[in-house]
This record gives C-alpha cells, structure tokens and sequence, in this order.
C-alpha cells in the first residue's frame, strides 16, 4: 500500500474514533449539579453587574431548590435571585398552567423586580428578560 494512502486511512480511523469518543462523552454526560457552578455571593440590595452573573444566580436557585424536591411541573416563580430580578419556571412552548396568577413571582406583577429569567422546568433557559 502507498505511504500517502496508508497515512490517510491511519488518519480516517483517528478521526472516526475521535468522533465516537465526542458523541459518547456529550451523550452520557450527567446534569450541572451544584458543585460544579459557582456560587455567586451578592446581598440582595445590591445589583448583579451582568447577565453572566444573573444567570449564573438563576442556575444556582434552580439547583437550591430541585435538591429541595419543588416541583417544577407547574411553572413556579422560583423567587428573588438579585435586587431587580425574579427566576420564574415555565413550560416552552408555554402552558395554560404558566399564565396562573399563583405560578407568577409576585415581586414582578407587583413592581418590585422588574426582570426575570425564564428556565424550563429542565433548567433550560427560555429567555432572560
């Protein structure tokens, strides 16, 4: 066989393993957990710096409560993640149960926030607002 030839096929088999190898890794990966992100240590009177560290605090509470045992079945405001900003699950495309009054954070229908992250009840960012 050709040298060239043979450098090719050696190359075609690394590159098919590696490609193997990143399918397996991506679709056996675990969930976040809470070890894994970083905390972030604020005072709730004072405002996140940017939508980094706002979805950064989203994540964390997410995690706060699913180890908590809430259910996210029915879209909660998970509450207060910063001054100005609520977290609020809903379901995408959005539910009939996510339009409930008692599914909604208080803080922003009432003024008190006026942002909010939208997470799935997977932890899936919808959008942040």
């Amino acid at each position: 066989m050709d040298k060239n030839l043979k450098l090719v096929s050696i190359a075609g088999i690394i590159a098919f393993i590696l490609a193997l190898t990143i399918v397996f890794i991506k679709k056996n990966q675990k969930p976040p957990d809470a070890t894994v992100l970083p905390q972030i240590q604020y005072k709730k009177s004072e405002p996140l710096k940017n939508k980094d560290d706002v979805l950064k605090g989203a994540l964390n509470l997410y995690i706060a409560k699913k180890q908590q045992g809430v259910d996210f079945s029915k879209g909660p405001c998970l509450g207060t993640i910063a001054s100005d900003w609520v977290l609020d699950i809903a379901h995408n495309p959005r539910q009939a149960i996510d339009e409930k009054s008692e599914n909604q954070c208080a803080d922003f229908k009432e003024g008190r926030a006026h942002h909010f992250i939208e997470l799935d009840p997977q932890g899936n960012l919808i959008g942040a607002f």
